[in-house]
């Protein structure tokens, strides 16, 4: 099955992790514990709800082999945004970025 972590920082990144849970293997991961128990409520869907600083976002990006990494973080989340996207990079891992419609 395919392996998606999706920082899911948004009530648009909630929505996009009920439409894919079930199609694919997910990972959501929130900053706050409140996030991650709103991801909690969907069916099928691990949630991870903590900050992670740049070496954590390695090792979970090494361990766990995404075949993908969907960041739909708040758009002023600008520091996790670049690390996830700099990781993903150097990792090889396909990176996809969602943004509201009025910020693309």
């Amino acid at each position: 099955m395919y392996k998606l972590c999706v920082f899911a920082g948004t009530a648009d990144g909630r929505q996009l992790v009920q439409r894919l849970a079930g199609q694919a293997e997910i990972l959501a991961c929130a900053a706050t514990e409140y996030g991650g128990e709103l991801l909690e409520e969907i069916p099928g869907v691990e949630v991870s709800a903590q900050r992670l600083d740049e070496s954590q976002m390695e090792e979970l990006f090494r361990q766990r082999q995404f075949d993908c990494v969907i960041d739909a973080t708040h758009p002023y989340a600008r520091v996790v945004t670049e690390q996830v996207a700099a990781l993903c990079r150097e990792l090889a891992i396909p990176y996809q970025r969602i943004l509201r419609g009025s910020e693309t």
